[in-house]
């Protein structure tokens, strides 16, 4: 199943079902109201939101509606904890956590470098996980991947030298989705998916995600909870592709599109100004 969070005022938002091909959607009030409600009783809740997964794609739910990407927040708004999978030279480890609450939704504004700082970004595929006991075991951590999601990572770097990162934010694709959605993209714990972004218009070079060097997601998991239980809810950022800096662009465009050239998340699309401040502004 695809699941989406929409404004409606709140910090956290509405969850959404969505259809597979992203056209439709349905609001899961009546099942949960909160995506982080979902992780936190999963086996309870997520059953009920697959069952509406279904009606939605039979065509038989009441109420659907188009999906639109412009309404929706980050498909998690807060998280407790988010935690960057660094790639050190062949070897992925669990590095820094970052800040949670910098989230913001696929559609808005590009982050502005400060006096003495650069803008630099990377796409990031993510794990939303559930709650993994301390030293869980690689099958164990495996199963506790809840969802997927993907981002673009934001850095203001320090001018150098020295150069160093400041902070970071993340901006997130609309949709989050179950494993078994990607089917043999899944392949025990590992994407092969295809990530495109492009500057201004302009494609970068192609990047494909969770290269064999990096270990496959059981093993990070089981990294990140050798020393202590994962909470539900926690986000895990894959290492990701090699960084790109903004360098005065004025819009960015990152996605994930599976074998058949499929969008998967959802696109996330950012200028400088946001289509929020379009519609106040209109």
């Amino acid at each position: 199943m695809k699941l989406a969070t929409y404004r409606d005022g709140s910090r956290d938002g509405q969850l959404v079902v969505v259809s597979a091909d992203l056209t439709l959607a349905h609001h899961a009030s009546g099942i949960a109201t909160r995506l982080q409600q979902v992780l936190d009783d999963w086996n309870f809740l997520a059953p009920q939101l697959q069952d509406l997964a279904r009606t939605l794609a039979l065509g038989k739910a009441r109420h659907a509606f188009p999906f639109e990407p412009r309404m929706c927040m980050a498909p998690l708004p807060r998280a407790c904890r988010l935690v960057d999978a660094d790639l050190a030279p062949g070897v992925a480890r669990i590095g820094s956590e970052m800040a949670g609450d910098a989230m913001t939704g696929p559609h808005g504004a590009l982050p502005q470098a400060e006096p003495g700082t650069a803008l630099d970004f990377a796409a990031r595929l993510v794990l939303a996980l559930g709650d993994v006991p301390r030293g869980a075991a690689q099958d164990q951590a495996r199963d506790g991947v809840r969802l997927l999601m993907l981002a673009c990572h934001w850095q203001h770097v320090l001018c150098g030298p020295p150069r160093a990162w400041l902070d970071a934010s993340m901006a997130w694709a609309p949709v989050a989705l179950t494993p078994d959605e990607l089917g043999r993209d899944w392949r025990r714990g590992r994407l092969a998916l295809a990530l495109s972004t492009s500057v201004d218009g302009t494609a970068q070079p192609p990047a494909e995600a969770s290269p064999a060097s990096v270990p496959e997601a059981g093993a990070l998991v089981a990294g990140l909870a050798r020393h202590r239980a994962v909470t539900a809810g926690t986000l895990l950022a894959l290492p990701g592709p090699q960084r790109t800096a903004l360098d005065g662009a004025a819009q960015i465009e990152i996605d994930a599109r599976d074998g058949l050239g499929q969008s998967v998340f959802g696109a996330i699309l950012q200028r400088h100004r946001s289509d929020d401040d379009r519609a106040v502004a209109g």
